[in-house]
């Protein structure tokens, strides 16, 4: 479609405004925050990743001049505390007997058993050390197949080791495929990756005893979430905690949805001992705690009739969740996300299992990269076969049959045309020529070609009422239940449910906020606009930013609906008192919701300012508009109109604001096409991407810069988890990639220079834009594991790595006739 001379405007780069701040080094984090008196928080973390708790001696921490108190599991129980919420979609088989230390065994290595609190920053380690744990050694369970087998139990009351279970299903795949005359089959899959932000996890609590009150700063991406889920541990009112957050370094959906210990633990010796109580996570706490993403595996059948139209798509996923946490649907995510195409036959598979390793949570794109992966991997694998170009066989099941169909054919075209695609060819054919004539002894390099799509379209809403996603809070909700704090008096701890609704029978654990219309749904987000006599604008939001622009993104949209310098906007988001309400960043939400709620409610305070001027002007307030900070009648654009202070101090106020909820019919994401061209040394089995090419649809681009740069980090992270990223574990269950040492991720040298281009199809919301965030990294896998097997085929045909990533070690294992993971 055309895009106006406005829409251009609006989408020329600008500078961001948190850029100066955190690039001069005056970002203000968690840690660096002290208040006066405060302790410092310890967590002693099992070495096993499955055993018997046999006995706790604090007795020499104790004795221990810096020690003020410590927690253990058993002690949680006494006082009442709630175990660790649950989401409720998808239902799994739930934890009965997880809390935020463990009690009666542990499940993984890492797993906290004991919090103590010194005096002392220094003294953490040394008393956390003090701590005596008694360990009853149990067997392992450290994979899926272990899992399948049974033979030792994660969570006894189950009786098997499965979380889920679930089947997707129309049509006949089976007989589909036997007389399709085309069929490939493929075990692909992506290991267990770690979300690695910059910044670790960090709380700091005090508890404030006259307004009984918890003020909690915490690493978070929603400080609603944390306050919900707070307030369900702790069995607890939320109004008794007031949650801020700061600027946080990173979070890609570890710091979004699971529940973790510390802030609650926190809490408890804040109010125990009164001393304000701060913890921050080392990089090796970081790496066994925070929840992982992938460890997805796909047994996929395709099968295409002869013009290249798939027929039949047959798969069985499975995933390692680990315990289990707060949320563990993200393979669920994964069908929806691999149905991209419009096939007749499906039948799909799903079964979820449990193993002794850190539970899985969201780590960006949240099971879209896997499901994106897996049918992109195998629609290369029928190009293959078919002798037919990849990008051709995605256009053939692209039929515009749809109005969305045909603007992702216009992807297509327009990713061939823009990244020389032909020339790509014509230069992969040279590189392999040269290795086919010279032999690998005098040119080791080989070079492979790789395409993507990803087709991501909407999410929630009544369009998506009973299928995969559903509506209503959906699956990022943090509200959980939190099994049962039955908050019972002991003399030796505080009944934390005390002040719990008595109507409330059993103990609900899901405490809802003060009434039922300060409930958000999960299409919806929060905003308040205010507009001053000093002409400046806050724009309030339930978004929080970590590191995606939101500061930047939503004063551009104030400033463009009220007709404002940039400059005159400031942003305010991540506290639980100033925004009374939100859902939070992550799931690529944030412009689509949040900046529509922006947008509305800056409409509706122009609304309100236009109909009272006009009102005491005694004129119509359609002919009213807001130009260049002035209240202008533009029926008589001749006069002379006050500027919106002026206008202020006449209706005799201090400022004006409207708030909104925005609701969209669902949440809209991106289109996306990829390309990527890389070298395969065959003597190092080394792979360098020499070029990678994008081309988006992500509706009106409010800032072009911004998306860019989210286009290209999702790529990067791609590229990690493609090449570089896995958690790797011994056969007891013991972490060997604990540090970045051990852990690969990308470096500069890594990084490919992602060339991006756009097609614009404004959404249905509000601001017409569609969630971006997530795209690069969803498309980029298949595209990076693609190019990689083309190499690899020339090299050896059959060849092929289809487990990511696809280090060294397994790419010289494919080329010398082993296709081990």
């Amino acid at each position: 479609m055309s895009v106006t001379l406005q829409q251009q405007r609006k989408e020329e780069p600008r500078g961001r405004l948190e850029d100066l701040r955190l690039l001069t080094g005056k970002g203000r984090y968690v840690d660096d925050l002290n208040l006066v008196g405060q302790a410092y928080m310890g967590i002693v973390r099992t070495p096993f990743a499955h055993a018997k708790i046999k006995g706790i001696d604090l007795s020499k921490a104790q004795a221990s001049p810096d020690f003020v108190a410590a927690l253990t599991g058993d002690d949680l129980v006494k006082m009442g505390v709630g175990m660790i919420p649950q989401n409720d979609w998808p239902p799994p088989q739930r934890p009965t007997t997880t809390y935020h230390l463990a009690v009666g065994k542990v499940r993984f290595a890492g797993e906290p058993v004991a919090a103590v609190l010194s005096r002392t920053k220094n003294a953490v380690e040394d008393l956390v050390e003090l701590v005596d744990v008694d360990y009853e050694p149990l067997p392992a369970v450290t994979s899926i197949e272990e899992s399948k087998k049974g033979k030792a139990l994660i969570f006894e009351d189950w009786g098997d080791n499965v979380v889920q279970r679930d089947e997707t299903k129309w049509g006949d795949a089976e007989k589909a495929i036997a007389s399709a005359p085309y069929v490939v089959k493929a075990r692909e899959g992506i290991a267990r990756q770690h979300a690695a932000p910059m910044e670790p996890h960090s709380t700091l609590v005090q508890y404030k005893e006259k307004d009984d009150v918890y003020e909690v700063c915490a690493t978070v991406q929603s400080v609603h979430g944390l306050r919900r889920q707070l307030a369900s541990t702790l069995q607890l009112p939320p109004a008794k905690f007031h949650v801020k957050v700061m600027d946080v370094g990173g979070g890609f959906g570890s710091k979004g949805a699971h529940a973790y210990p510390e802030p609650p633990l926190a809490c408890i010796f804040s109010r125990m001992t009164g001393l304000p109580v701060k913890w921050t996570a080392t990089r090796t706490e970081e790496f066994l705690e925070a929840a992982a993403g992938r460890d997805e595996y796909c047994d996929i059948t395709l099968a295409c009739n002869g013009d290249g139209r798939i027929v039949a798509l047959k798969a069985d996923l499975e995933c390692d969740v680990g315990v289990t946490g707060t949320q563990s649907f993200m393979s669920s995510l994964s069908v929806w996300t691999m149905l991209h195409y419009e096939i007749p036959n499906v039948e799909v598979h799903l079964a979820v299992y449990a193993t002794n390793k850190m539970p899985v949570g969201p780590v960006r794109g949240a099971g879209a990269p896997e499901g994106c992966y897996f049918i992109e991997r195998a629609m290369n694998k029928m190009a293959d076969k078919m002798k037919i170009d990849p990008l051709d066989l995605r256009k053939r099941n692209l039929a515009p049959r749809k109005p969305e169909e045909a603007n992702d054919i216009k992807l297509i075209d327009s990713l061939v045309s823009r990244s020389r695609y032909e020339e790509l060819l014509r230069w992969k054919r040279d590189v392999n020529s040269r290795f086919k004539l010279q032999g690998p002894t005098h040119s080791s390099l080989v070079a492979g070609l790789g395409v993507s799509f990803g087709g991501r379209r909407s999410f929630g809403g009544d369009e998506d009422e009973g299928e995969e996603g559903g509506s209503g809070a959906g699956p990022w909700s943090s509200d959980g239940d939190s099994a049962q704090g039955q908050g019972k008096e002991s003399e030796e701890g505080k009944d934390w449910s005390k002040d719990q609704d008595e109507s409330d029978e059993g103990g609900s654990s899901s405490w809802k906020d003060e009434s039922e219309e300060d409930e958000l749904e999960w299409e919806s987000e929060y905003a308040r606009v205010s507009l001053g006599q000093n002409g400046r604008v806050t724009v309030y939001t339930g978004s929080s930013p970590h590191g995606q622009g939101i500061e930047t993104t939503f004063a551009q949209l104030a400033s463009e609906e009220l007709d404002v310098q940039l400059d005159m906007v400031k942003v305010v988001w991540g506290d639980s008192v100033l925004v009374p309400k939100g859902i939070g960043t992550f799931a690529s939400r944030s412009a689509v919701t949040g900046g529509s709620s922006v947008v509305d409610a800056c409409r509706k305070l122009k609304g309100q300012l236009i109909a009272r001027v006009s009102e005491l002007a005694g004129t119509k307030a359609e002919t009213f508009a807001i130009t260049d900070g002035r209240l202008v009648d533009t029926s008589r654009p001749s006069g002379t109109y006050p500027t919106v202070s002026e206008a202020l101090k006449r209706l005799g106020v201090s400022e004006i604001s409207a708030e909104s909820t925005y609701k969209g019919s669902s949440l809209t994401y991106s289109s996306g096409v990829h390309v990527c061209a890389l070298t395969l040394d065959a003597e190092l089995g080394t792979a360098k991407i020499v070029k990678y090419v994008l081309v988006e649809d992500c509706g009106r681009m409010i800032n072009r810069q911004i998306v860019e740069g989210q286009l290209e980090g999702g790529v990067v992270h791609a590229v990690g988890g493609s090449l570089f990223e896995k958690l790797a574990y011994d056969e007891h269950g013991n972490l060997l990639t604990s540090t970045f040492v051990d852990y690969g991720i990308p470096t500069a040298m890594d990084s490919p220079d992602v060339e991006v281009f756009h097609e614009v199809t404004p959404s249905s919301a509000l601001n017409g834009a569609k969630g971006v965030g997530e795209s690069g990294t969803i498309v980029g896998y298949a595209a990076v594991m693609n190019a990689l097997n083309d190499a690899l085929s020339f090299i050896r045909p059959g060849a092929h790595v289809d487990i990511a990533p696809a280090t060294p070690d397994s790419i010289l294992a494919a080329l010398h006739h082993s296709n081990k993971p």
